[in-house]
């Protein structure tokens, strides 16, 4: 997001902790909130960051004990600790102070700040503004990068991705998160590193990025496909690699978009701009569950292109490999809303063709819990008739009437009295079969 920043974090700073200022720390802002005010300065549209990052000179050590001294340490993780990390909690934020990175200790500040910003991973997170004197300092560039709206490595890009190979999905999302290019460096990385470098990866670290990706990007899927353009999605996640290699959505007159690339663009792309009234948890739920509800028809063998007969039951094995993948994608509630949109997204939409015999089992079987999310589910279903060419402004509609038909199917068989006839059948076999013609007629009667 572009634009005039939330709020002043070196006024903030200043005003709550004026001890920060001390020559000898030169505490500097860094990263967004950095670029923020060099843009600022500059009188250039800028990033709104939220967080806010320092750097300083202190070690460690030196920096828990006066950040303790002035009651506003806060303890952070072992990884945090071991990069040089604290946290604090100033003027009711948390702030994030990183020791200075570099070889040279015993170099003169300023030396010893650009060493640091030497080994950041990307141009426009490589600047730094001093708190006390609001200095800016750009050795890499990155605020005319910026402008140019280009991410660009610092340094050489193949050595930044081997120090830390999470970076490489990292310049992706961040490109298509602000609306920027890839240098055409990071663009070839793939030439000079094997993608399997990334499966080397904490699993936690690559499912913390794909949450990312999903949830700050405009367009999830156009941000997959470059990165199977080059090269780089079949190692991480071969059944979406396989969403992107060109196969068609379907007949044409049901998929008028033709590719299954652009049906998942398109349908991702709905889904991230009609569920920003949710909270963090849910709207990852429903777009988790869009990007997985077509895995089936990567399993389709050419020879029966356009068709995809029965790939909603089959996309439940692939959905499930892809999240057992990357544990922390998803959580219990999200991981069976995707299994659900997956296995059901085209039989509810024939909702009204179907006998109240089959509505009373699909009720049984994937409908019934007390919580069920229905307007997650209908949200993920929307989304799937949005990505067609030329129907996005179906997706409400469509939304509105799943919720509706879903929500008069939970009403109409829990009003049968399922205890009463508990009593009349011991059995558990009768009283199950009893249970499912109470269900049916209820809704022939509905």
């Amino acid at each position: 997001m572009t634009g005039t920043p939330a709020f002043d974090a070196a006024a903030l700073l200043r005003s709550h902790a004026p001890w920060l200022c001390a020559a000898e720390l030169l505490t500097c802002l860094v990263g967004s909130q950095a670029l923020a005010v060099a843009c600022r300065t500059h009188g250039v549209a800028g990033p709104n960051p939220v967080d806010v990052d320092l750097a300083w000179a202190l070690a460690p050590e030196q920096g828990t004990a006066l950040l303790q001294q002035h009651g506003v340490f806060v303890p952070t993780t072992v990884g945090n600790q071991e990069r040089g990390t604290l946290a604090a909690k100033i003027g009711g934020r948390r702030i994030e102070i990183t020791t200075f990175r570099g070889p040279d200790r015993d170099a003169p500040l300023v030396a010893r700040l650009h060493a640091d910003l030497a080994e950041r991973d990307m141009t426009i997170g490589a600047l730094a503004v001093e708190l006390a004197t609001g200095t800016v300092h750009d050795p890499q560039h990155g605020l005319d990068h910026w402008r140019q709206r280009r991410i660009v490595a610092v340094g050489d890009a193949t050595a930044r991705v081997r120090e830390h190979a999470i970076r490489w999905l990292r310049y992706y999302r961040k490109a298509h998160e602000l609306g920027c290019t890839l240098d055409r460096s990071l663009r070839w990385l793939s030439t000079k590193l094997s993608p399997e470098l990334l499966t080397t990866l904490p699993k936690e670290a690559v499912a913390l990025e794909l949450r990312a990706m999903l949830g700050k990007c405009r367009s999830p899927g156009r941000c997959l496909l470059e990165l199977y353009e080059d090269g780089v999605l079949a190692a991480i996640a071969p059944e979406l690699a396989l969403q992107f290699d060109g196969r068609p959505a379907g007949p044409q007159r049901w998929h008028p978009e033709v590719s299954q690339a652009l049906h998942m663009v398109l349908a991702l792309e709905w889904a991230a701009a009609n569920t920003h009234d949710l909270d963090e948890r849910e709207r990852l739920a429903v777009l988790l569950a869009v990007l997985c509800h077509d895995l089936g028809k990567g399993l389709t063998p050419a020879a029966e292109w356009p068709q995809h007969k029965g790939h909603e039951h089959a996309g439940i094995a692939p959905t499930e490999r892809f999240l057992d993948r990357w544990p922390g994608l998803a959580d219990q509630k999200a991981r069976t809303l995707a299994v659900h949109v997956c296995a059901l997204h085209l039989e509810v939409r024939r909702f009204h063709e179907l006998r109240p015999g089959t509505l009373a089992e699909l009720y049984d079987r994937w409908f019934r819990g007390k919580d069920y999310p229905v307007d997650l589910f209908a949200r993920a279903v929307a989304a799937d008739t949005a990505g067609r060419l030329g129907c996005e402004h179906l997706g409400m509609g469509e939304r509105e009437r799943v919720v509706r038909d879903l929500e008069w199917l939970r009403a109409r068989c829990a009003s049968v009295d399922a205890n009463a006839l508990r009593e009349r059948f011991p059995d558990l076999e009768k009283f199950k079969a009893a249970l499912h013609e109470a269900r049916a007629r209820a809704l022939h009667r509905g």
